[in-house]
């Protein structure tokens, strides 16, 4: 967990939505990596599917209680 945790974060953004969500898995191999919805369900996305969030919008993530 800690190599993808490094490489993306705890959190990312799911492109395709905008939300922020949080990162459960990555497999390098295949480049995917299985994301938590707010609602507990969770779903596969590639890796051009996620991005980067910066510490700010992590932080004010958490804060938000989201």
């Amino acid at each position: 967990m800690n190599n993808f945790v490094q490489m993306f974060g705890e959190y990312v953004r799911f492109i395709p939505t905008g939300e922020i969500l949080k990162l459960k898995s990555y497999d390098p191999q295949s480049q995917t990596l299985e994301i938590e919805f707010p609602n507990g369900g969770s779903t596969i996305a590639r890796q051009h599917e996620i991005d980067r969030i910066t510490r700010d919008e992590e932080s004010e993530f958490r804060r938000s209680g989201k």
